[in-house]
């Protein structure tokens, strides 16, 4: 609740039922003290859970009766400081509607102030160094408040009341324009200048809350190609920031979700239906585009000056972590852009944008982080043990376990390279340093490579691993808010897990409890040939899967995926194959889903993960009553038959439909094989809109249930969750 004027909101209910006391956040969360009269007492419990601030969260409210104390008046009291901390670390949300309107008010003394803010929105976690949140804690400790500002934050009725971030151009944040080589620009008007820059054509980088955005003008050909260039992305979609609504309708479909979706206060990055009004580089062929709104008051004065969208995609080296500093951003990406505007107020924990794929009325969250980050959930019981979650290699978070809260960070990404080491290591010393916090226990994930699992070894405390695909189905069981007797069928579709018989998992049906699982169904296994090499090769898990079902006589057939390699490549993967040369096996359906689109040309290789994925979404027919055949046979799920049939399939819409309804049915399969009704989806897989859209559509018609938690990564964003879940009933 801290940072959301809840202390403000209460001080005000208190004096409107003339009630006596104080009110101060503490590290377990906010402690009232109310003497009044009985009625007035159940009024002011009644306001405080029915009209709490908008972006209050309240978890509980436990009512102890005390001795009356003789104090007159109502206060807001210094914040607890103590060793330890339960309290909940508030994310950064958008300009509220009032904000708003001074930027925009010539009257106002706020007028054009690009970091306006108050209790209803701006800067938190990002701004934070410690925990109770408080001024002194944050990087607005450098800028004393101004007289007025002073007297908006000690006035009760005003809405900076105790508004931690808040300033003015007197006494606030100041802007700065600059080259990339770091010489100063010198106008009235930094803004207004580096506007027309973006209209010219330029690349430039622009601070956010979290981060620095890298800038070019959606419209334009050029620039967007020469970014690509400069950036080396090839084919990887950009997120497009529009100015409001009407003008995210003019180039994506919206229906009542995704609208109230892009409009939200966390204004996540939300994936619609692309209509085709960008330039074509921006969506590189697929027909899903990412539309935002703006964010900051900076932002939103940027679109006062453009009538266009812009590309505003992370300012990062390729699988890095957002750069939060302006020194960094001019050595690292000096050939990327060409001009800064920032601020000096100090971003001290960065944070990407978060997002979220609209599945007709279903949304499936992608990257958990600005807005929604860090988060708090429940778990169903409370855990006897500090515990910390490691999470997983790829699109990693960290979570901490305190009692009966399970407490998530940001996201922290791929940790693939030195500097993603790094900013995962800095990402586990904030959490302990705002957390006061110490673990019991360390939780990791099965796979003995993962770099998580090295680091959690290295550790002082105890360390326990749990298989990945369960921790994914924990994590769901969690976000459903499943109690702790609960048992459900999990679903865990993803790209790779190290499974219990040491192949790579990840075609998974398993039925799963806070206890155990089982495994009761799954892919027929399959080799990746080259190990690696194939997840970014479909047409090497292709290729394998024909050498399965035809010998050495898959080299003379003729497919898109056999002939995008020479005579003599074929030979030297034929003897790969036999001889089991670096040719792990797997039950994933993410690699089905590559070898798929080899076979129906649409990649043999890949420029980013998931890309295939994506594209099948752009060929996917709803209207169209086809579906390849599978067998069953003791719980293996056998796709021979598709196989064979999409290596002679000249038709990419009948193809990719018949493969995503063949996924609809195998489920459907399991699910009455195992007499299930209702099952949870987890894995990267379901990140997929044309197959959840399908899941979703037929399950009324088949009485089914189905559960895709909106408010957690089904990719391994929320392993970390289903970590901590995991300590609930395994702790040694």
């Amino acid at each position: 609740m801290q940072g959301v004027g809840f202390r403000p909101f209460v001080y005000r209910i208190a004096l409107e039922n003339s009630i006596s006391g104080s009110v101060c956040n503490t590290p377990v969360g906010v402690h009232i003290t109310a003497t009044g009269r009985q009625s007035k007492l159940d009024n002011f419990l009644e306001q405080l859970r029915a009209d709490a601030p908008p972006l209050a969260v309240i978890d509980e409210v436990d009512v102890h009766a005390t001795e009356t104390t003789s104090s007159e008046g109502f206060a807001i009291l210094q914040s607890e400081q103590v060793e330890t901390t339960e309290a909940i670390l508030p994310p950064d949300v958008t300009i509220c509607s009032d904000c708003d309107h001074e930027i925009q008010d010539p009257n106002n003394r706020r007028y054009q102030y690009p970091l306006n803010n108050c209790t209803n929105c701006g800067p938190r976690y990002t701004i934070i160094r410690s925990l109770p949140y408080d001024r002194p804690a944050t990087s607005m400790s450098p800028f004393p408040l101004c007289h007025s500002c002073q007297q908006e934050y000690e006035n009760p009725s005003n809405r900076r009341f105790h508004a931690e971030a808040t300033s003015c151009p007197e006494c606030g944040p100041k802007m700065m324009l600059s080259t990339v080589e770091g010489e100063a620009i010198v106008t009235e008007s930094p803004i207004i200048w580096i506007a027309k820059k973006i209209e010219q054509g330029c690349v430039v980088a622009i601070q956010g809350v979290g981060g620095f955005h890298i800038i070019c003008d959606a419209l334009n050909a050029s620039a967007v190609t020469e970014l690509r260039c400069r950036k080396n992305r090839p084919t990887k979609p950009f997120a497009v920031m529009v100015k409001d609504v009407d003008m995210a309708e003019r180039y994506g479909v919206f229906d009542v979700s995704s609208r109230n979706l892009i409009q939200s206060h966390q204004r996540p990055i939300v994936i619609v239906q692309d209509k085709g009004a960008c330039c074509a580089e921006v969506t590189k062929g697929l027909d899903r585009i990412g539309l935002f709104l703006p964010y900051t008051p900076l932002l939103q004065l940027l679109f006062n000056q453009l009538d266009r969208p812009i590309i505003a995609t992370s300012a990062n080296i390729s699988d890095e972590p957002i750069i939060t500093d302006s020194t960094t951003l001019k050595n690292r990406l000096g050939s990327v852009i060409e001009y800064v505007l920032e601020f000096n107020r100090d971003i001290v924990n960065g944070c990407d944008d978060s997002v979220i794929n609209s599945a007709g009325d279903v949304s499936i969250m992608i990257r958990r982080a600005r807005g929604y980050a860090p988060a708090n959930f429940n778990l169903p019981e409370s855990l006897d043990k500090r515990v910390l979650a490691v999470g997983a290699d790829q699109k990693n978070t960290i979570g901490l376990g305190l009692n009966s809260q399970a407490i998530l960070s940001p996201h922290v990404g791929d940790l693939q390279t030195l500097g993603a080491k790094a900013y995962y290591q800095q990402t586990i010393e904030t959490f302990f340093n705002l957390y006061k916090f110490t673990p019991d226990i360390i939780v990791c994930d099965k796979h003995p490579n993962y770099t998580t699992s090295h680091w959690a070894h290295q550790q002082s405390a105890p360390v326990i691993s749990v298989q990945h695909h369960y921790a994914h189905a924990l994590s769901g069981m969690v976000a459903s808010g499943m109690g702790i007797d609960s048992e459900i069928l999990s679903i865990c579709w993803d790209g790779t897990g190290y499974g219990d018989d040491g192949t790579i998992w990840g075609g998974e049906f398993l039925t799963t409890s806070y206890r155990g699982y089982r495994r009761v169904a799954h892919l027929k296994p399959f080799p990746l040939l080259g190990g690696e090499k194939a997840v970014k090769e479909p047409r090497r898990v292709a290729i394998g899967l024909l050498f399965d079902l035809l010998g050495e006589d898959a080299i003379q057939t003729s497919n898109p995926c056999t002939t995008s390699w020479e005579q003599e490549d074929r030979a030297l993967l034929w003897a790969m194959y036999r001889q089991k040369i670096n040719s792990p096996k797997t039950s994933s359906i993410g690699r089905l889903f590559d070898a798929a689109a080899s076979l129906l040309g649409l990649y043999q290789v890949l420029s980013f993960e998931g890309e295939s994925g994506l594209m099948m979404e752009k060929y996917f027919d709803p209207d169209l009553d086809i579906c390849y055949k599978f067998n069953v046979d003791n719980g293996l799920i056998d796709c021979s038959d598709a196989i064979l049939a999409m290596s002679m399939e000249n038709n990419q819409v009948r193809g990719v439909t018949a493969f995503v309804n063949m996924l609809v049915n195998i489920i459907c399969c399991i699910m009455d094989a195992e007499g299930r009704k209702e099952a949870l989806l987890c894995g990267g897989v379901f990140q997929n809109s044309c197959l959840v859209e399908r899941l979703f559509f037929i399950a009324p018609k088949r009485g089914y249930t189905f559960y895709l938690p909106p408010k957690i990564p089904c990719n391994d964003g929320g392993i970390s969750l289903g970590q901590l879940a995991y300590a609930l009933r395994h702790d040694q």
